[in-house]
């Protein structure tokens, strides 16, 4: 990384200005991609056919009658404050897979100028590619200029967690930056690509009328979440609340809730509860941006900051149940990052006395929440007679309720009492409390059919049911195959392998850690491909382990399990290896990490 332009560059370099004016996701890959196209486009060209849904929302519109991806993979939840995308993990991969291809066909380096303008999504996107090109060999291909050079449009609240994202990406790119002094620049604002683009654009234009400004910040805020923008969706809460504030408007609220189906495009889901019905009067626009503002700061490790925005949000004049609404994220948040269990439940206790106050329809959904959040708190205290109380309470505030906010909280509902019976090691009743979901709908897709198989084959094989278990998982992985969903295929391939390892079926284990290699390099994961290489060569009694220590070297991205690995690998210690490999467990949930700055 240079700080400026280096006096000399790679010779044949793909050059490419991928600083922006706003902090849109995907605006500086967007400008990498096309770059790669005009280079090697017969290898991009691939690469967009192999994975159409994901270029589908890099490039909105460029392939028709494709599947959203949407109903492919999970996306992040509210609710839940659960920041974990499956989505911005598939695009990120396939724009990374294009570069690394690339790079790879080209022989070319690629210099990134403007670097420090660049929506951290792409850089995240950036640090992918480079992780899966040091699996490919391909080192010293990357470039980056203008590391400190400031975009015009940035959210303050953001600034000093946006200069520690850059630092962690430096060390996850293994470049050094240097000092140098932040320089904002005066770049013009680019044409919108995608709705987010187009939001962001109305939010900081001055031009436009204040109510218009207000309902684009509220879209905004929806869109990024999605993409897991969190710098556009600071930016965007920020400019709204400051539109909120000066000389008083009876008429703005109306005027936003106007301007906002003016702009809507009717998409409504429980992952991020904001629709029409979320707008209200000044004081809840303000608590809305207040609690968006919340929930960002969470999903980036902002905790204290966190509680503060809610805290702000619980000063202003809102419905009871709004008033609950941020104590439930105070509690989560409390609960979740913070393992302040008692205060959480004080969270939870002033939230329930506010909805005594209540009337609204929404009043028992409100509480089903709150008393979930109760609930865990007492889980992790493992007071688990208190937990399933609460959850019993969840579920009567709900039982009659069928919209999506209400089905969202019963599938957790759900599986929270199935992991209260887990945890008591009842496992029998966490296999049939689990197995409701059949009973519920004949319509789950291929995506929930890939998460019900495997917590089913895991609590099976934790039961005993070796037989069962295998079946199941071999059943989640076959869902995952038919969305060509590798990440999952190679957890499951992975952890397979170490089930046939262990019970000393050598030619099944080595048949699971070869499919696991061959997803891991489909990838780009190092650290995944040597353990599955490893796991292969103690199937195969084989004990040169080179080529998965070498594989090892090239992960940037889980540090200690990496050291653990590549410590075993060079002492040729085979138990250590052994123990390293993968388990099964009983959720398919993991972190994306590799995509990931905190």
């Amino acid at each position: 990384m240079e700080q400026s332009l280096p006096s000399t560059l790679p010779e044949r370099a793909i050059e490419v200005d991928v600083g922006v004016a706003l902090p849109t996701a995907f605006g500086g890959l967007r400008k990498v991609l096309r770059a790669c196209e005009a280079s090697a486009p017969s290898v991009v060209s691939a690469v967009a056919e192999a994975h159409p849904s994901e270029w589908n929302r890099l490039f909105p519109g460029s392939v028709q009658g494709v599947a959203d991806l949407g109903d492919l993979a999970l996306s992040p939840s509210e609710r839940r404050l659960h920041r974990e995308s499956e989505q911005t993990y598939w695009i990120l991969s396939v724009a990374a897979r294009a570069i690394v291809e690339t790079l790879r066909a080209t022989g070319r380096a690629l210099v990134l100028h403007g670097a420090g303008e660049c929506d951290l999504v792409s850089l995240r996107g950036m640090m992918r590619a480079a992780e899966w090109a040091r699996l490919d060999g391909l080192e010293g291909t990357l470039l980056f200029t203008g590391w400190q050079l400031r975009r015009p449009h940035c959210a303050a609240v953001f600034e000093s967690r946006r200069r520690e994202y850059l630092d962690s990406l430096s060390k996850r790119l293994r470049a050094s930056t240097g000092a140098g002094t932040c320089t904002r620049t005066s770049r013009e604002v680019e044409p919108a690509v995608d709705l987010e683009g187009r939001y962001l654009r109305l939010v900081v234009d001055a031009a436009e009328e204040r109510a218009t400004r207000v309902a684009s910040a509220i879209h905004a805020i929806r869109s990024c979440f999605f993409t897991t923008n969190y710098e556009g969706a600071l930016l965007a809460a920020e400019q709204g609340l400051r539109l909120l504030e000066g000389d008083p408007d009876t008429s703005l609220a109306s005027r936003v809730a106007q301007a906002w189906e003016s702009l809507d495009t009717g998409f409504v889901t429980p992952a991020i509860e904001i629709d029409r019905s979320s707008l209200g009067d000044v004081e809840e626009l303000r608590a809305l941006l207040h609690r968006s503002m919340g929930v960002v700061q969470v999903f980036t490790g902002s905790h204290d900051e966190a509680l503060a925005s809610f805290g702000k949000g619980l000063e202003c004049k809102v419905p009871p149940e709004t008033t609950a609404r941020l104590h439930m994220f105070r509690a989560l948040t409390l609960t979740k990052r913070m393992g302040e269990l008692p205060q959480a439940r004080a969270e939870v206790a002033a939230g329930l006395e506010a909805l005594a106050k209540g009337s609204a329809e929404d009043r028992a959904l409100q509480e089903g929440w709150l008393r979930n959040v109760g609930a865990l708190t007492w889980f992790l205290e493992r007071k688990l007679d208190k937990a399933l109380v609460e959850e019993k309470q969840a579920m009567r505030c709900v039982g009659e309720l069928h919209d999506a906010s209400a089905t969202h909280l019963k599938i957790n509902l759900i599986s929270n009492a199935s992991y209260l019976q887990e945890s008591a090691r009842q496992f029998t009743d966490a296999i049939n409390t689990w197995r409701r979901f059949e009973g519920i709908s004949e319509r789950w897709g291929v995506n929930f059919a890939k998460h019900h198989r495997y917590r089913l084959a895991g609590l099976e094989f934790a039961a005993g049911s070796r037989e069962d278990a295998i079946e199941h998982f071999q059943q989640a992985y076959a869902s995952a195959d038919a969305l060509r969903d590798s990440f999952h295929r190679q957890v499951i391939a992975a952890e397979l392998g170490r089930v046939f390892l262990d019970a000393g079926q050598m030619d099944s284990a080595v048949d699971w850690f070869a499919r696991a290699e061959q997803h891991a390099r489909d990838i780009g994961e190092p650290l995944m491909a040597a353990e599955s290489l490893a796991g292969m060569g103690l199937a195969a009694e084989r004990n040169d382990w080179a080529e998965p220590l070498r594989r090892a070297l090239a992960s940037s991205t889980w540090p200690k399990q990496t050291r653990a690995l590549v410590d075993a690998l060079a002492r040729g210690d085979t138990a250590a290896i052994h123990a390293g490999l993968p388990r099964p467990r009983t959720k398919l949930n993991r972190p994306f990490d590799s995509v990931s700055l905190y």
